[in-house]
């Protein structure tokens, strides 16, 4: 299980990597489908908080860090609203929110002004994304719907939604490690450095690869992975809800 769990941490953090974006949809459905949800989110979280973070040290230069205090502050009003209501999702919920997010967001209205570098706009982003993963685990396709209008190149992309992300995983693996202590009843010790190591090693990876790669091809890859995976988990999370 160990090894199962290192090597798809490995491949979706060098796709998460290349793309910023996808790897984390991907890395959450597969740890659902061997993990009950709150062991999953527990590690799903730490494997996502090292794989963002070392991006952030990567693109260290490029962060447009006026983004990151309204952000800090609409991710923090949801997280009191998950303390109040200690809600946990299902996994056939999960699974389906995770689906069907790439499509929301492709579906949004071009006339919606949503540039993350407006400060307004920065703040319910934070609330939104962080929203999305105590929900669904990951919030990648929803994030990058306000990078579209933004002037950012990619390495800014990668950058800033590096350290976006990591403090959301961070707020996600604090939220369900102290609610559901019984995660860590789920998990041999030896998965976390394992899972660490294989995100590490894939950013790593995505790294050299990112840099052959257009800003166009960044952008457009990134939109047609997120929708054949969103297919796959919004089928999977209707099996589970039907009882199968």
């Amino acid at each position: 299980m160990t090894l199962v769990l290192a090597l798809a941490t490995f491949i979706t953090s060098v796709i998460s990597g290349v793309l910023s974006m996808a790897g984390g949809m991907i890395l959450m459905g597969v740890f659902a489908f061997f993990l009950s949800v709150p062991a999953a989110m527990v590690l799903h979280g730490v494997a996502q908080a090292v794989s963002n973070g070392s991006r952030v040290w990567f693109y260290r230069g490029h962060i447009a860090w006026h983004v990151l205090w309204p952000y800090c502050i609409g991710a923090i009003v949801c997280l009191g609203l998950f303390i109040a209501l200690r809600f946990v999702p299902s996994k056939g919920l999960m699974f389906i929110l995770i689906g069907l997010s790439p499509f929301i967001a492709l579906r949004l209205p071009e006339s919606i002004d949503l540039d993350i570098e407006r400060p307004a706009v920065a703040a319910g982003c934070g609330f939104v994304v962080t929203l999305t993963q105590m929900l669904a685990g990951a919030s990648g396709p929803v994030l990058d719907v306000f990078y579209v209008k933004s002037e950012m190149t990619r390495h800014e992309v990668l950058g800033t939604k590096g350290i976006t992300q990591t403090v959301g995983h961070l707020i996600k693996l604090g939220y369900y490690g102290t609610l559901l202590t019984a995660a860590s009843a789920e998990l041999h010790w030896l998965v976390y450095p394992a899972v660490i190591g294989a995100a590490l090693l894939g950013n790593t990876v995505g790294r050299t690869v990112v840099e052959r790669i257009s800003d166009e091809q960044f952008r457009t890859v990134g939109r047609w992975v997120i929708c054949a995976i969103g297919s796959v988990y919004v089928g999977k999370g209707a099996w589970e809800l039907a009882g199968f």
